[in-house]
């Protein structure tokens, strides 16, 4: 499966739920790629743009979105896992 299908599924996801609020900066798909053994990271993308290691790490303990104030609460947000361990 490519991004671009993921990409295409999860906007229909967001959709079918009402997709609560949001902006672009807060809503779409993010692509991690790390050393299942060790969690080194490796490449982080946001909707397909590359972003560093930082902006991954500030991503994901904001509680809010910078841009338009959505709550972003991380333990609802769906993760979809592929290869590894658990």
């Amino acid at each position: 499966m490519n991004a671009s299908t993921l990409e295409r599924r999860v906007g229909a996801l967001e959709s079918a739920s009402g997709g609560n609020g949001g902006c672009s900066r807060c809503r779409g798909l993010l692509t991690t790629v790390s050393d299942v053994i060790t969690g080194e990271f490796h490449s982080a993308r946001w909707n397909g743009e590359a972003i560093s290691e930082e902006e991954l790490l500030e991503r994901r303990t904001e509680a809010r979105c910078p841009r338009c104030g959505r709550k972003i609460d991380h333990d609802e947000a769906p993760a979809i896992r592929v290869g590894g361990r658990g």
